[in-house]
């Protein structure tokens, strides 16, 4: 799932990586932030890109508005762990991308080929 929402990186943080009950882990390039849960078998991703959508007043915001993309799986998986939450970032990344391009943010950003990989952090 994507969405244009008004959320700063750090209600954008608490909502998907508040939880001290998950481990997460999490990746920035360029203002771009992602975050994985990484336990087990549960797997969930995140991916944040700052955007204010045409047509749209920044100052109609509570907080600043961004592309917030999800990526969840339920059930089982051949992979797990980091495996897990690096393969579902990988492809929330994309769908933030692809997001953006529709929402035609203003002041236009160019996405790296990819974001830093977890287990380089």
């Amino acid at each position: 799932m994507a969405r244009v929402d008004d959320a700063s990186p750090q209600a954008w943080l608490s909502h998907y990586g508040g939880s001290a009950d998950r481990r997460t882990v999490r990746v920035s390039s360029d203002g771009i932030e992602a975050l994985a849960e990484v336990d087990g078998d549960r797997g969930s991703s995140s991916v944040y890109v700052p955007c204010v959508p045409r047509g749209v007043r920044a100052g109609d915001a509570d907080q600043t508005y961004a592309v917030v993309a999800e990526a969840n799986v339920v059930g089982k998986t051949r992979v797990s762990g980091m495996a897990l939450g690096q393969a579902l970032t990988d492809f929330a990344y994309r769908l933030a991308e692809h997001a953006y391009q529709l929402a035609e943010c203003e002041n236009p950003r160019d996405f790296p080929e990819e974001l830093p990989r977890y287990g380089s952090r």
